[in-house]
């Protein structure tokens, strides 16, 4: 049975398997996999994910394994199990898995991500971003004991270390310390594939974010495969960078402090003072700031001269984390962690 990577190869593997449709259509934004929205005889609409051996983007010279589509499978049910429904965050329903071809069948979520909807006015930002910290919170302190598979998702973790193994090409290009990107890699990249905490989502960013058509407030969290057993600082630390971003690029609205508050509320109520906990704090703060210090660079968000500025900030974020400076981390990225 050929596996869907292209609208012509869709039909013929809905058609193999018998599966009701009338319409195809490419889902745009995905990079490893490929990704297909189809629309029933009756008007529904559902997703259609297929991982291949390689990354999709890259035409075979990206290699990855087609396991991932199981580590996705199994962060998602293991989130419908243990997650609470009064907080109006969620993630897809599962309406098929072919675990032959890699397929995976989902409800559809919608077309619009929390990055292109932050520009809105009418995007409820500040609620939003309280809402998936108090989600992450409660997710992260849920599946403490929860088991990913045999090995916690290896290549999982591999893949969230890119940023940390490639900092130091960022650094030689605009001069801010070699040495010190790879120190970075090897105090704190290394600690990606020991950390045993509790779930993490591994790709926790506005873009992996949709908004329900007919509520803003209805989110739901997409793309698992890269979930892995780790440090909840670094889900905290990723999505707290690409909320930065788009405060300080895109308007202001204030995702981060509302996202940051939610999640310290919510984990204090479960016993756990955030404000309290430095070395918490402190890989929340590398890990953004290894964010800052990378992605930018690769992913035009700004002109040059404040590309560059975001990126030598990412530096600081690194630096002030690692010597524990709590002061500096109250007094400007991370206030709302330490709010009373």
């Amino acid at each position: 049975m050929p596996a869907p990577i292209d609208e012509l190869t869709l039909t013929k593997y809905l058609g193999a398997k018998k599966i009701d449709y009338k319409t195809t259509e490419v889902v745009a934004g995905g990079l490893t996999n490929y990704v297909f929205r189809i629309t029933d005889s009756k008007g529904k609409t559902c997703i259609v994910k297929h991982a291949g051996p390689f990354a999709a983007f890259s035409n075979g010279a990206f290699k990855l394994p087609d396991e991932r589509m199981e580590f996705e499978v199994t962060a998602i049910q293991e989130v419908l199990r243990v997650m609470p429904s009064e907080i109006p965050v969620r993630v897809p329903n599962i309406c098929e898995y072919d675990r032959d071809c890699r397929v995976l069948i989902m409800t559809d979520a919608g077309r619009e991500t929390l990055k292109a909807a932050y520009g809105r006015q009418d995007t409820n930002v500040i609620e939003i971003g309280r809402s998936l910290g108090q989600w992450l919170a409660k997710l992260h302190a849920l599946t403490q004991n929860t088991h990913i598979r045999d090995d916690g998702n290896r290549n999982g973790r591999r893949l969230c270390r890119y940023a940390y193994e490639n900092l130091a090409e960022v650094a030689e290009k605009y001069g801010l310390g070699v040495e010190y990107a790879k120190f970075v890699n090897q105090r704190y990249g290394s600690l990606l594939q020991t950390d045993n905490e509790c779930m993490c989502m591994g790709d926790f960013w506005p873009g992996n974010v949709l908004l329900d058509e007919k509520n803003d407030n209805s989110l739901t969290v997409v793309d698992w495969e890269i979930c892995r057993r780790g440090c909840g600082a670094t889900d905290v630390g990723q999505f707290a960078a690409e909320a930065y971003l788009l405060d300080r690029l895109r308007g202001g609205k204030g995702l981060l402090d509302s996202f940051l508050d939610g999640y310290k509320t919510t984990k204090g109520s479960e016993g756990i003072p955030v404000g309290a906990d430095r070395q918490f704090i402190k890989r929340v703060a590398v890990h953004m700031g290894v964010h800052l210090g990378y992605w930018p660079a690769i992913v035009t968000w700004a002109d040059a001269q404040e590309t560059k500025a975001i990126i030598v900030l990412g530096y600081e974020l690194m630096k002030r984390g690692d010597a524990e400076d709590m002061n500096w981390l109250r007094d400007n990225m991370l206030q709302a962690l330490f709010r009373s």
